[in-house]
């Protein structure tokens, strides 16, 4: 199965927010500062990562929702956005899918569930930033993280807090929508070994 997702695609589901990042770049604003944030609403982190929701996608044989979330480096050095694609290739059990990643969490209805998440590089360049634990994203490149969240099947919000180690202690707020913010992105995983082909690079 496939997950990439080429440029012009990317430029397409995040391009929507720029003028708002742009306002946020010229006034310093936080992405805390900007949350709850929606889909097409890019909030800055500690002046060195855009990050957007992009949407969601249903993936009921997992009992979860993917959702999907892309982060550009703007700063002038590497950032570890994340668990890397890498991680999930192995996987064994619904607990080590949403054990996968850090910094995030995860609210459906207003009651926490789990959350798993890992970061893959948008474009075929950016592959070799990938270690066997981290996805360091190159400056000026871009990254997607996809969230795995444990969902029961009548859902209707989604929360995800998200507090990276790069941003010092920053948080961003995204709101997912069932009736809103469904986008199809690719070939989305019905098994755990699948999960770790949603990226072909």
């Amino acid at each position: 199965m496939s997950q990439s997702l080429s440029r012009r695609s990317f430029l397409k589901y995040a391009g929507s927010g720029a003028v708002s990042l742009a306002a946020a770049l010229l006034t310093g604003v936080s992405g805390a500062a900007l949350a709850p944030c929606y889909e097409g609403e890019p909030a800055l982190l500690d002046g060195k990562a855009a990050v957007e929701l992009l949407g969601y996608a249903p993936a009921p044989e997992l009992d979860s929702t993917l959702v999907y979330m892309s982060v550009e480096n703007l700063s002038a050095r590497p950032l570890a956005v994340g668990a890397s694609y890498l991680q999930s290739r192995g996987l064994d059990s619904r607990n080590a899918l949403y054990s996968l990643g850090t910094g995030l969490t995860a609210l459906c209805d207003g009651r926490q569930v789990r959350v798993g998440s890992f970061a893959a590089p948008l474009y075929g360049e950016n592959a070799a930033d990938a270690s066997a634990f981290t996805l360091n994203l190159s400056a000026g490149r871009g990254a997607m993280l996809h969230c795995f969240c444990e969902t029961p099947a009548d859902w209707q919000t989604l929360e995800l807090i998200y507090q990276p180690d790069f941003a010092a202690g920053q948080t961003v707020h995204f709101v997912v929508r069932r009736d809103a913010d469904e986008v199809h992105l690719g070939a989305v995983p019905a098994t755990l070994a699948e999960v770790g082909s949603v990226v072909d690079l």
